[in-house]
Formats: C-alpha cells, sequence, structure tokens
C-alpha cells in the first residue's frame, strides 16, 4: 500500500516545525533570500532552509552526524554544512553542498577526519577545519582549504577530502567560527512575518476532551489545555523541565490525572488530579521514588515503583505498587524482584493491568488482589490498547508490528506490518491507529488486523498519538505542534 500524504492542521501557528525546538545554527544568505537552520541531537542532524520572506520550507536535509557549522557562498544560493561523527576512536565526517533553489545535493565524506568548521573566504575559496580522535582523549586539528571557479551543480567526486593538503592547527576557533545563536534571527524572522517563535517542547502525551478541547503535555508543563481551535486555555506549570510523562483523562473529561517526574527523575514523582475546566489541581501526591501510573477507566489508579531499590530510596519492606481510589490508599503490593510485576500502560481499559513474571497478564483489584487474565508469550511491550468487540476483550499491541491478543486465551488473534516501530496506539470505533517512528500514521481494523491506510506525516518528529471520537487523530510531534488529523476522506488506500 503506497503511503498517501496525512490531511492535518496545526493546532496552533508555530513556524519552524522541522527544526524540532532544537535549533541550534542560523544564518542568513548574503541576499536575504535564504535562511538556514541547523538541529542537532546526539549523533545525527538535520538542516532546513527557509524562505526568509514567508518562513516556508523548501529543503529539509537529515544527516547521521552532528552538524557543527554552516555558512552560505558570499554570492551564490549555496550553503556548505560541515559533518562530525563526534566519536573519539573512529572519527569521520565530511562537507555537504546544499542549493536552496535547485534542491542540488552533494555530499563529500572524509572517512579520518571530522569537520568542526566551514566558511567561505571569498567566492572561490571555501575553508574547512577538520579534527581527528585516535585514543578517546587526544585530538589533532588542521585547516585546508577548496578553491574552485564553479561551484554550483557539482559531482560526487568532484571534491575529495582525503587529498587535502592540511595544515596543522592548534584549535583555536577563529572569530568567523562560531555564528551568533539561532534564536534571536528566528524570533526576529518570525516577528517580520507577523508570527511569534518560542520552543514550546515536546508533546509527551495528547488526548482529547468530549468536548473537542485537547490536552498535552511538554517542557515545563505538567499539562495544558486548548481550544478546538487551538487557543491555549490554561496551563499547570510542572517542578521539573521535564513535564508531564503520562495523562489519563476521566471517561467524562471532567478531571485529568497526570505523573510528572521531578527534578530529580530518580527520587520523585508527582501525580496531580486537574479539573479540566479550568486547570486547578485538585489531588497532588507525591512519592520519594521514580514510579509508573497505570489507570483504568473507572479513576482507580496505581503507582509502581521503578527504582532500583539497592540505591536505598525505599526500606526494602515498603510496597512497590500502591493502589489508589482518588487520593485514598486502598491496596498494596510488594514483590522482591523489581521486575517481577511490571504495569502495562493500557488505554481505555476497566483493569489495572501488570506482567507478572514476564509471563502471566494479571489485573489488580482495588485491594491489590491479582486475577491471572492469560499468558504472556511473547510479553507485551508498555504501550497497549484495550478493546472489546464480537470477538471479545483484546490488548492492541505496538513494537515491530501491530499484534492483536486475546485476554481470554492470550492467543495472538491477527499481526500487521508496520514497517517502523510503533511509538504510539490508540483504538476509536473499530480502528487502531499507530503511529511509527517513520514518521507515518497507519489506520487498521481493530476485528482482522486488515491495513485500511498509511499516511505520511509531516517531519515534525512524532512523539505521541490519541484517537478522539469521530475518528480524527491527534499527533503531539517533538517540534511542540499538535496535529489533528482528520478521518473524513483519509482511509482510502
Amino acid at each position: 500500500m503506497p503511503d498517501l500524504p496525512a490531511a492535518f492542521t496545526a493546532l496552533h501557528d508555530e513556524p519552524f516545525p522541522e527544526l524540532l525546538g532544537l535549533a541550534t545554527q542560523a544564518v542568513t544568505s548574503a541576499d536575504g533570500r535564504w535562511t538556514a537552520v541547523s538541529s542537532v541531537t546526539s549523533g545525527s542532524s538535520r538542516i532546513a532552509v527557509y524562505r526568509s520572506d514567508d518562513l516556508s520550507c523548501v529543503q529539509l536535509a537529515t544527516f547521521a552526524a552532528e552538524t557543527d557549522s554552516i555558512a552560505f557562498h558570499p554570492a551564490l544560493p549555496l550553503l556548505a554544512v560541515a559533518l562530525d561523527n563526534g566519536d573519539g576512536y573512529c572519527r569521520k565526517g565530511g562537507i555537504t553542498l546544499l542549493e536552496p533553489d535547485t534542491g542540488h545535493r552533494v555530499d563529500f565524506p572524509d572517512p579520518a577526519w571530522g569537520v568542526e568548521a566551514v566558511r567561505w573566504q571569498d567566492e572561490r575559496t571555501l575553508r574547512a577545519t577538520f579534527i581527528a580522535m585516535d585514543d578517546g582523549t587526544w585530538h589533532r586539528t588542521a585547516r585546508a582549504t577548496v578553491v574552485r571557479d564553479d561551484w554550483r551543480g557539482l559531482a560526487p567526486d568532484a571534491v575529495d577530502l582525503s587529498s587535502l593538503d592540511r595544515e596543522p592547527h592548534d584549535g583555536t576557533a577563529a572569530p568567523d567560527d562560531d555564528p551568533p545563536p539561532a534564536l534571536p534571527l528566528l524570533r526576529a524572522l518570525a516577528a517580520r512575518a507577523g508570527r511569534t517563535y518560542g520552543p514550546h517542547g515536546g508533546v509527551r502525551a495528547v488526548a482529547a476532551l468530549p468536548d473537542g478541547r485537547v490536552l498535552a503535555t511538554r517542557s515545563h508543563v505538567a499539562v495544558e489545555c486548548r481550544s478546538v481551535d487551538g487557543a491555549l486555555l490554561w496551563s499547570v506549570p510542572a517542578p521539573s523541565a521535564a513535564g508531564g510523562v503520562r495523562i489519563a483523562p476521566a471517561a467524562d473529561g471532567r478531571t485529568v490525572r497526570v505523573a510528572v517526574p521531578g527534578p530529580d527523575s530518580r527520587t520523585r514523582t508527582d501525580v496531580l488530579l486537574v479539573d479540566t475546566a479550568d486547570g486547578t489541581v485538585t489531588e497532588r501526591l507525591t512519592v520519594p521514588f521514580s514510579a509508573a501510573l497505570a489507570t483504568r477507566t473507572d479513576g482507580v489508579w496505581a503507582l509502581r515503583d521503578t527504582h532500583d531499590r539497592c540505591s536505598g530510596a525505599e526500606p526494602p519492606t515498603a510496597p512497590d505498587t500502591r493502589i489508589h481510589s482518588g487520593t485514598t490508599l486502598t491496596g498494596s503490593v510488594h514483590v522482591g524482584d523489581r521486575y517481577e510485576l511490571i504495569p502495562l500502560d493500557v488505554r481505555r481499559c476497566p483493569e489495572l493491568l501488570h506482567l507478572r513474571g514476564r509471563r502471566q497478564i494479571v489485573a489488580l483489584a482495588p485491594d491489590g488482589a491479582e486475577t491471572v487474565l492469560c499468558a504472556a508469550d511473547p510479553a507485551p511491550p508498555a504501550r497497549s490498547v484495550y478493546v472489546c468487540d464480537d470477538r471479545g476483550p483484546a490488548l492492541l499491541h505496538g513494537g515491530t508490528e501491530l499484534r492483536r491478543r486475546d485476554l481470554a486465551s492470550g492467543g495472538i488473534l491477527w499481526t500487521c506490518p508496520t514497517g517502523s516501530p510503533v511509538i504510539d496506539l490508540d483504538a476509536e470505533a473499530g480502528v487502531v491507529h499507530a503511529l511509527c517512528a517513520d514518521g507515518t500514521l497507519l489506520r487498521a481494523d481493530a476485528a482482522d488486523g486488515r491495513l485500511l491506510a498509511r499516511h505520511r506525516l509531516p517531519p515534525y518528529g512524532p512523539l505521541s498519538l490519541y484517537a478522539a471520537p469521530g475518528g480524527t487523530v491527534l499527533v503531539g510531534t517533538a517540534a511542540g505542534q499538535i496535529l489533528r488529523c482528520p478521518a473524513a476522506g483519509a482511509d482510502t488506500p
């Protein structure tokens, strides 16, 4: 089944979503027409090139290395990119040239040196600063120049970096090696276009309320609420930069329970109950350990201690799973082996499901009593969604493929290949929606696993998903965008 572009709208208008909220360097071409921005994570990076007037993204290049430096040619629409893998024992990198107007890209690898900086000395000369590391501690730096009369449309063999005459260098950065920080330039460009830019942080969890309002978590925010048109209605600050990591709205939509790691995620977890009318925190429980939240549809919830007891976070006799109804502790379970009873993160489930000994799926009652439901072979991944239809109660799993597991027998009723690991999934009205790591959104029949559609999402870094009534899917992204993908006309292969 071919990938089809997903119809979507962004819940709020935030420019530069291709940067995933991680803008590191930004440079503008000499004529002011183009702005290039690097976005770097550990071991990978991307370069987005925008039209400076309307902020539309015209080129997006990805790299399996870190982008250390970018520089526009002094006269041509041509961007030079320095790449470095950062390895202490096997350094390598290269230079990429990217033409914003034509999209032509050419990569010149260097198998023995990383490239720390590139700068145009004049219209003919590109200077590069190289680094090599041999034993993880000692490094060498060198510089070399490439001189050409023609720089556009080059073939992959036009420049051989390994044959350049490198001159040893003391590693001191030249004044022009460090461009100004990206954020001020991006904010100025956004303001000139009548927009604002302030990275909101990745949306770790997203959900919809019955009236169409949208709940989300992000950096420094335990949970926020947006109107149907995307306006921010209220926001609950988080005690740490991580923000909320798990949200569970009540069935009637009047409250939402949120799990928030503390400033030290190993030694504190806050669980908040928030009134969705105005964001008032009506309940707060703080425990002195890292914990996973499990909920069931009637509001009963459990906290599972996920901290290694050898560090002394709690006395050895303390229970490591605590079950609550509201703020009332109704039951607890102590397990000597911290891996013996593992909570399953199951959406829309009437039970608190856990994995016992990695062999059985059990349901915990409010008093802590266990009911064995079925065998778990193979063990399900942490994230699942509960469904109950003519085929009986079942769990839909993610992972490297979609699966339906019968909760009576434990058997796998069907599998559906995804082509990419599943990041998040949800089900509504007989359809399972799966968000995949390659940026695709899959829809499959929950009863028989038949693939209904496969859609390409924009490259904003998908993180989370929620299926709202009517088939609309909300997707939270690393860029901070919340995408609304309607069902109408979308499920046609």
